[in-house]
Formats: structure tokens, C-alpha cells, sequence
């Protein structure tokens, strides 16, 4: 019997690529009704009575600032399953461990390898949930229907990346990601090499853009994701901060050095990132640091492997102007990670369908009713709602980023989710526009004004 799951997340996240494919893939691949609720349209008020299970996708803790005393009440009366879906747990897990015990999660999807579950969820409170290792991302069935690659050899860009800075509280892996892309993108210039390579917020690409920018380059750059570094008690992200504030031009090392060095790597999260099976897919080379990628891609045989001093720096170029070779890698690449199907979201979703079933052997047996709430005229078009729609109720397919929400309007209480969705809206317009960039540029002279300004930004829109 097919079991109703009401599937919890955040409309506004699904900007990126890789959090709307994960969000879909529900939908498109469960066998069990999928019914989305997106925490952005309004309070979970609706009766939870007929579902069998609840899930709460990482992108919902990500988003969430602080769950509401009576929705944790609600939700542990909730005698259905419960599952718990985190990645970034060095942030979010620690930011709502309380909340997840207060709620009684029966099982959490976890991007924590087995060995340190132990480590990263303590307390009896874990001894009684069920955990699930899976990956940060698979491959859906867009990255199966792309038109035909490029022949490497007529790509304009040689290599191409694109990251962004990121806070030295998370640890030394993370800074991998800005040091290939620093570090190669003055390679290639120095080598007259024509690269696409930025690391900054304004240089990203969404939506069918990224996998047009992919398919323009012969290789691109890439590292293993996560992050190495918990700060369980709380108190080593303040200092760094409070550091950083006296001496804003400090570098990571000293940093990693003063505050980091005795933790980071205690824990490992080193794992593929989804980009990795994109690439793949649009049979575009990897030039990776060396690392193990949770065990699907190796070296020389999958991806040109790069040491993280760039002492093979010469060896790396070689092999990406070796067009015949490098078409032959990314060939056996895609026979062995893409048409495999082993990493596609449908044999995850399955694995989370079974848990379910096994978990919830009687479903108990409620039919949906759905009503319209709007229309698309394609599937990257904004939702047309109609006239007094209700977008506070469970849907058939998940509201995207560029969908309306409601107007803000205060009557008795606020919608909350409207009125961040407005401000975040009116907030990017400005934050990468000429004006914005110079006044940027000025506040960032005042690094406390600077701060404080961030957390507020953060606190309104959920974004720095």
C-alpha cells in the first residue's frame, strides 16, 4: 500500500541546481504520494492525521532559523515516522540538535560516515533512531537528457570553475575549494591557458546556465565537499570571529593554526559533491585534488588527479591537452558512474521508499484530495496562482525559488514567509547592482558595522 509522506522543505533554496534536483527526486521517483509543504509559504497548521510520514529535507534545516515551541509539540505527538534529512551537519545538525530530540526523529539521512555517527550523535537520545549514510547528491534524469557534448576539442574554455569564499571556521577543507581555484586561475594566465575560473558570490552560475558553462569547458576544477571541523560546544567559531575582527587581514593559517588545528580532520566528512556526476555527465574532464571522492571516482581512470601543492601541475596540463586520452577517461567515466545507475536518485529514493514501507506496515489508508492552486506554462515558468489561492497547504509538485508567494500583510500576525521571501528578493537585486557593489565596498572598511550588517542580512533573507 502506497503511503502518504508529507514532505517538508524550503521553496527559496531551490535557486541552486543540486536542492532542486534533491527535492524533485521525491516526487518524481517514490513510489509512495509525495505531498511537498514549503516551510516559506506559511506555518504548518494543516492536520498531520492522515500522513503515515514526515520527512524534513536538509534544505528545511538549512532555512530554518528556530522551530516553533508548539510545532515541536505537534510534531512529537506525531505518532507516524519521522526522518530527519541533514547535510552541513557541522552547522545545521549542531544548530538544531535540540529541536531534533524535542521532535522524537526516528531516522536521520545523514552525510556522516557510519564510523562517526557515534561521534557526531551523542547521547541516549540517538540510541533508539535509525541512521542512513547517502550522499550529498545523485544523478537525476536531466543530467540523462542532455542533447550531445561538445567534442572536447572545439570547448572554448580549457578549464573552467566557479566557487566562492568561505569562512576559515569550517576548517582547512573548505579553504581547498577557494586555494585550486585561486591557484589555477593564475596558472592558466601565466601560461597564456584559456580558463574560466572565478572564486567569488557574484561570479556563480544557477539554473540552465551551469550545466551551458560546463559543457563549454575541456575540464573542470573540483575538491571533496564537506567540512572536517565540529565545534560541539560553541565556542571556537566566536573566537576566530572575535580574531578576525582585530586582525582582518589575517590569512587561514595562523587562524588554523590558533584555533582549529587540534579538531579539524578529528571528524571526516571528505565526500563526492554532485558536481562531480554533472561533469561526468556532459563528458567533461576532472581535474580533482587527490582525495577519495566516497569511493566512486579514482584516479587516472575517472579523473586527472591534481596534489594539493600543485608540485604535478606540469603532469595535470599535459593530460588535459591530450584530447584522445582525456576522451577516453571521460567516456569510461560516464559508462561506469552514469549509465550504471548506481548513483542515480531513483536507487536512493528507493532505499528511503523501503525504510517506509518496513517502518509504516500498515499505511493508514487515506486518500487525497487535491485542489488547483495555480498553473506553470512550463516547467521554468513562475507559478500563476489563482485568485484567493492558498499556497499554505500541501501541494503534488514543489513550489520553486521564482514562484510568488502572497503579498506581506500584517493583520494580527505577519507572514513571515512572504515577508522574507520580498525582502531577500529586493535584497539580491540590490546587493549585485552598481550601487550595491560600491557601498559594499565601503562598509567593508568598517568591520564592525560590516558584521552586524551581515547577521541582519542574514536574519531577514537567510543569505549572506
Amino acid at each position: 500500500m502506497c503511503r502518504n509522506v508529507l514532505f517538508c522543505y524550503s521553496r527559496i533554496p531551490s535557486f541552486t541546481n543540486a536542492v532542486s534536483d534533491y527535492v524533485q527526486a521525491f516526487g518524481n521517483y517514490s513510489r509512495h504520494r509525495i505531498h511537498y509543504f514549503d516551510m516559506d509559504s506559511g506555518p504548518l497548521n494543516i492536520d498531520l492525521t492522515p500522513f503515515d510520514c514526515i520527512i524534513f529535507s536538509y534544505c528545511f534545516w538549512g532555512r530554518c532559523l528556530s522551530v516553533s515551541p508548539d510545532l515541536r509539540e505537534r510534531l512529537a505527538g506525531f505518532t507516524g515516522l519521522k526522518i530527519a534529512i541533514f547535510q552541513d551537519e557541522y552547522e545545521y545538525f549542531l544548530w538544531h540538535e535540540q529541536t531534533v530530540i524535542a521532535m522524537g526523529i526516528n531516522t536521520i539521512v545523514t552525510c556522516v560516515p557510519e564510523a562517526h555517527w557515534q561521534d557526531v550523535f551523542r547521547g541516549e537520545a540517538f540510541s533508539r533512531v535509525t541512521f542512513f549514510n547517502a550522499l550529498t547528491g545523485y544523478v537525476p534524469d536531466s543530467l540523462l537528457q542532455l542533447p550531445p557534448s561538445k567534442p572536447l576539442a572545439s570547448r572554448p574554455w580549457v578549464i573552467g570553475y566557479r566557487s566562492r569564499p568561505v569562512s576559515y571556521t569550517f576548517g582547512r577543507l573548505t579553504q581547498e575549494k577557494i586555494l585550486i581555484g585561486q591557484r589555477m586561475k593564475q596558472i592558466c594566465s601565466e601560461r597564456g591557458i584559456a580558463a574560466n575560473i572565478e572564486v567569488s558570490e557574484e561570479s556563480r552560475i544557477y539554473g540552465a546556465a551551469w550545466p551551458e558553462f560546463i559543457g563549454n569547458c575541456r575540464a573542470v576544477l573540483g575538491t571533496e565537499s564537506g567540512a572536517n571541523f565540529f565545534d560541539f560546544d560553541g565556542t571556537v567559531k566566536p573566537a576566530i570571529q572575535s580574531y578576525l575582527k582585530a586582525h582582518p587581514a589575517a590569512d587561514f593559517e595562523p587562524v588554523h593554526e590558533l584555533f582549529l588545528k587540534e579538531l579539524d580532520g578529528r571528524i571526516k566528512m571528505n565526500q563526492i559533491s554532485p558536481r562531480v556526476f554533472e561533469a561526468i555527465a556532459m563528458k567533461t574532464g576532472l581535474v580533482l585534488f587527490e582525495g577519495e571522492y566516497s569511493g566512486i571516482v579514482r584516479p587516472w581512470e575517472h579523473y586527472i588527479p591534481l596534489k594539493k601543492d600543485f608540485s604535478n601541475i606540469d603532469e595535470v596540463l599535459a593530460a588535459v591537452s591530450d584530447i584522445p586520452s582525456l576522451e577516453a577517461m571521460t567516456q569510461r567515466a560516464y559508462e561506469e558512474v552514469i549509465t550504471s545507475g548506481r548513483y542515480h536518485f531513483r536507487t536512493f529514493i528507493q532505499s528511503i521508499d523501503a525504510h517506509i514501507s518496513a517502518r509504516t506496515t500498515t499505511g493508514k489508508g487515506y486518500e487525497p484530495c487535491y485542489g488547483l492552486v495555480g498553473w506553470r506554462a512550463s516547467e521554468d515558468s513562475v507559478l500563476q496562482g489563482l485568485p484567493h489561492q492558498n499556497l499554505c497547504v500541501p501541494t503534488d509538485q514543489p513550489l520553486r525559488h521564482f514562484d510568488q508567494v502572497p503579498d506581506p500583510f500584517l493583520k494580527v500576525q505577519c507572514n513571515w514567509g512572504a515577508l522574507q521571501r520580498a525582502l531577500m528578493q529586493r535584497y539580491e537585486s540590490v546587493l549585485y547592482s552598481q550601487v550595491g557593489r560600491w557601498a559594499r565596498e565601503r562598509l567593508q572598511r568598517n568591520v564592525i558595522a560590516y558584521s552586524i550588517l551581515r547577521k541582519l542580512a542574514r536574519l531577514l533573507t537567510g543569505r549572506w
